[in-house]
């Protein structure tokens, strides 16, 4: 159980929050934007046991105290007055999750000062729950309380925005993402060293990378390029997922793989990231350095065509072909 203030790498957001609990004047609705997996959905929790923290609330303490029912339950997300909304992955928010919302916070609250629902993903709310919500936000049931989380704020209405008071959160330094991991997961410093530089500043990511053992597929995607470059018929290769979601992590790896490669050509060994790494030499000596950046660039290509509109099949089809030839 993480407090407000012991949340890292996010001073500017923890210092707002703060601030607004001091004063005592809180917004009905809060937008807290920014990318995945850096602590927006932590904070929330923190925010709102801060609001209803039995211990405070008595005044024994100035701060959430983390370890009282009301603590305990919000951050389990079992707390009568907060509404959590999380949608399965890639499925909408529907209106009728809004109107209970609405229905709830519309209530007395049970317990505690305020009634609230957080909206994760909120960008994965259809136009008719947008709507929905927007109607609710210009105005308020008496003590109510909505925060909206979402990694992709271009894709909220601007209206419902305009209705939220924004808190961004940014993506952490590689220096405090290791920090966090090591803590957090118990990862030895090469390990976290890695995830940290391949989560992008994410925790949260590095951590999901964790449970799906994104070594393993590393080292896999390794001995897959030693294949093709020691295939005499490039034409017969295949990627073996399809999917968007698989292919753009296998790219990020890709990208990282002919990166490392092309540090250990240039015997700049200090400067690999994944330590683990080795390379046949047959595949070290059939990429120059020239072929390494052809790589890499086209790489970087396809990740962004990908997050387009581009088939996820047909790139998974050209992958195999344009690494060899490129």
């Amino acid at each position: 159980m993480v407090l407000l203030n012991e949340i890292r790498g996010q001073d500017n957001a923890v210092r707002f929050l703060s601030g607004s609990l001091r004063s005592g004047r809180t917004a009905n609705g809060y937008l807290f934007s920014g990318p995945e997996g850096v602590g927006k959905g932590l904070a929330a929790k923190a925010f709102l046991a801060e609001l209803m923290c039995r211990e405070k609330a008595q005044g024994t303490r100035s701060g959430a105290c983390g370890s009282c029912s009301v603590c305990r339950r919000i951050f389990s997300a079992e707390h009568p007055d907060v509404m959590w909304i999380s949608p399965d992955k890639n499925k909408n928010i529907k209106i009728e999750e809004i109107r209970k919302a609405r229905d709830m916070v519309s209530l007395k609250p049970f317990e505690a000062s305020v009634s609230a629902c957080v909206l994760e993903d909120a960008h994965m709310m259809t136009t008719e729950a947008s709507n929905a919500l927007l109607k609710v936000l210009e105005e308020p049931p008496g003590k109510s309380l909505f925060i909206l989380i979402s990694a992709k704020r271009e894709l909220l209405l601007p209206t419902v925005i305009s209705r939220c008071l924004e808190v961004p959160f940014h993506s952490l330094s590689v220096e405090e993402t290791k920090s966090v991991l090591v803590q957090i997961a118990s990862l030895d410093d090469k390990t976290a060293d890695f995830l940290a530089y391949f989560s992008e500043g994410s925790p949260g990511r590095a951590l999901e990378m964790v449970e799906s053992n994104v070594f393993t597929r590393k080292d896999e995607l390794v001995d897959m390029i030693g294949d093709f470059f020691r295939e005499k018929e490039p034409s017969c290769l295949n990627w073996d997922v399809e999917t968007r979601e698989d292919l753009l992590e296998d790219l990020e790896l890709l990208i990282l793989i002919f990166r490392d490669m092309g540090m250990k050509k240039a015997g700049l060994q200090d400067m690999v990231l994944d330590k683990r790494a080795e390379w046949e030499d047959d595949v070290l000596s059939a990429c120059s350095m020239d072929k390494v950046y052809r790589v890499i660039g086209m790489l970087i290509d396809l990740k962004w065509a990908l997050k387009g509109n581009a088939n996820a099949k047909l790139v998974a089809q050209l992958l195999p072909k344009e690494i060899v030839g490129a």
